[in-house]
């Protein structure tokens, strides 16, 4: 009796001892490392007037492609035009300009609210210092308050502004005048003190200012697009200490962007014979190569953006029938990875979560 007594107690011993190692072990178990993802969003125009604008996922880690992550999101398209896109804090806001709306999304592309900017259509973006800024075809630009989502300011500047860049407390502004250009084409960059969000000045360019960006060292530069005739476009550099526009010698453009002290611009006009691929060097003022892109076949480039936190470019190309494409390069020039967007590919941002 007692060796079985005994035998009991060792048995009763023996898995206690294995029951409470084992709960000390899944006490102290590491939690499974978090995978970071990475993504790009691409905001796709779509035709006009037949409601096909939509946003494109692309899963870097994974390589897959959500066509309409949007869609899939909400049950609903974006609408008529998707003209701009821009990621700030843990917002997306989308300008759908046919829509005189600006939709704001989480950054799973879940609809927060649609933010309705009355008669005017929204064109393009500018972030600084908690303010999303907008421009209006109709001659403003808008401030949006990122916590109410609400425009809560105006101010006028030219005729149809169309995109901005913000340096040293100023908001550059293209005033194009391509919308009535029957009264003539604008031909001005309007300058706005952000403190007081009021117009400063207006700086003379070449006519059709529409693309305008800066770079590192505090330039400005900007696409004039002419009259589509005998007034071809014209790539300036704007000194924002002195005011001055140059014309850029050796280098054209009608699409570009900047990474740190490079420009990379691409003239691809209508109906040209050639594509030219520059990379310019503004630390030194030179123009490294024309064709940045080497062997890589690409056509119909309508867009390129630069992303400073990804490091890497991307080239949108396509038109308005069909699915357009991205190709993405590092900043050693390779192609590293390309993917199927949807109609038109106008904006595309890199998203790490």
């Amino acid at each position: 009796m007692k060796k079985k007594l005994f035998l009991g107690s060792l048995q009763a011993a023996v898995f206690f001892l294995i029951f409470t190692g084992c709960s000390k072990d899944d006490d102290t178990a590491e939690e499974p490392a978090v995978v970071p993802s990475e993504y790009i969003y691409v905001l796709n125009c779509g035709n006009w007037s037949h409601n096909d604008a939509s946003l494109t996922m692309y899963d870097i880690l994974e390589g897959t492609v959500t066509k309409d992550i949007f869609y899939s999101q909400n049950g609903r398209h974006l609408g008529d035009v998707g003209q701009d896109m821009v990621i700030y804090g843990s917002k997306m806001y989308i300008a759908m300009s046919e829509e005189y709306m600006i939709e704001v999304t989480d950054l799973e592309a879940r609809s927060i609210r649609q933010i309705p900017t009355g008669e005017n259509n929204p064109r393009y973006f500018a972030v600084h210092n908690g303010k999303v800024y907008v421009t209006f075809q109709n001659g403003y630009v808008a401030r949006i308050d990122t916590a109410s989502l609400a425009v809560e300011a105006t101010v006028a500047v030219g005729r149809n502004p169309e995109q901005m860049t913000i340096v040293n407390g100023k908001i550059y502004v293209a005033n194009s005048g391509g919308f009535d250009f029957e009264t003539g084409y604008d031909h001005t960059v309007s300058v706005i003190d952000i403190a007081s969000f009021s117009e400063i000045k207006k700086i003379e360019v070449e006519i059709n200012p529409t693309e305008i960006e800066s770079d590192d060292l505090g330039n400005v530069y900007i696409i004039s697009t002419g009259n589509y005739g005998d007034i071809p476009n014209t790539l300036q550099q704007l000194n924002t200490e002195t005011d001055v526009v140059t014309v850029m010698e050796g280098i054209d453009g009608t699409i570009f962007t900047t990474a740190g002290s490079i420009l990379y611009s691409i003239y691809a006009q209508w109906g040209a014979d050639s594509v030219y691929y520059y990379e310019y060097n503004a630390a030194d003022k030179t123009v490294v190569s024309d064709n940045f892109i080497g062997n890589t076949p690409i056509s119909d480039p309508n867009q390129v953006n630069y992303d400073a936190t990804y490091e890497h470019l991307f080239i949108l190309t396509g038109t308005f029938t069909g699915n357009g494409d991205v190709y993405v390069f590092d900043r050693s020039n390779h192609l590293v990875d390309k993917f199927e967007a949807g109609a038109y590919p106008m904006k595309a941002l890199y998203l790490k979560k």
